[in-house]
């Protein structure tokens, strides 16, 4: 039963019956996560560029709100893409490491397609899913002591 599951790449598609986190495969996710990482790089400088040149001296008290409301959209979305880079450089340390497509938490696979989707994921779905519903039941937990 050699499905092939179809990436984005034309000219790589791992097979199931491949090893997992073959080399193919890390060497697919780690040019994957190099242009996700130009992306965001380019999109950083693109925000910077932004915020350089909106103006801050506004007459109207409506421009200026506007002004401020454009700036702090434009930071969130530095801040934001930063984040992502950071993200991207964990999972390409991870490639290294040789510890890239293993939850963080269980150890257990993450999986091809989620990896596909997000491939700096450091969890699995499974613990993902335990992890939200724990962190949900502590947040049950201090409010009923702090409320």
């Amino acid at each position: 039963m050699a499905q092939a599951l179809q990436l984005s790449s034309d000219r790589y598609c791992p097979l199931d019956n491949e090893p997992y986190m073959s080399e193919g495969q890390l060497t697919y996710f780690k040019s994957k996560l190099m242009q996700r990482k130009d992306d965001l790089s380019n999109r950083i400088a693109q925000s910077i560029k932004k915020i350089k040149t909106l103006e801050g001296a506004q007459a109207d008290i409506l421009d200026r709100s506007n002004a401020y409301i454009d700036l702090e959209l434009e930071v969130k979305s530095f801040e934001r893409h930063s984040d992502m880079i950071v993200q991207v450089d964990h999972a390409l340390a991870r490639i290294d490491d040789g510890s890239f497509g293993y939850c963080e938490l269980t150890g257990d696979e993450i999986g091809l397609r989620r990896l596909e989707a997000i491939p700096f994921a450091t969890m699995s779905i499974k613990a993902l899913e335990e992890f939200e519903t724990a962190q949900g039941s502590m947040f049950v937990l201090r409010r009923t002591l702090y409320s």
